[in-house]
């Protein structure tokens, strides 16, 4: 039984890396924490569906946590998302807003006290 039980998972497993559209790279934390709760409700999953359908209860639901916890896991990983890739975003050469920064904003004057502010049109 245990075998056929091994066995399943295997064949389980290889058949939901199927489901991933395309090889990537996961971020281990996000990975790691998907893990964990799959893990978690697997178990859970698996536990109430063992002694549910199982001819001795209590032996179906020790089945069903340990099974359930390993597809869990294993659903939690493969399902992570990748990690984020940014692009470079081109800086302009020239002010965005021409004359933008040409003047003190309204109502805005230079420091009182200090002679080596400079005003917004010199330079």
């Amino acid at each position: 039984m245990r075998l056929a039980v091994t066995g399943g998972l295997v064949a389980l497993a290889a058949m939901l890396s199927a489901c991933a559209p395309y090889v990537s790279t996961v971020d281990p934390e996000i990975a790691t924490e998907r893990a964990a709760v799959g893990s978690v409700l697997g178990a859970a999953l698996g536990t109430g569906l063992g002694a549910t359908f199982a001819i001795n209860p209590a032996i179906g639901a020790v089945v069903g946590a340990e099974s359930g916890a390993a597809l869990g896991a294993a659903v939690g990983v493969i399902t992570s998302p990748p990690p984020p890739t940014y692009e470079p975003i081109a800086v302009p050469v020239e002010a965005v807003i021409p004359g933008f920064y040409d003047g003190w904003p309204p109502s805005y004057y230079a420091p009182p006290g200090n002679p080596e502010t400079q005003s917004p049109h010199a330079g």
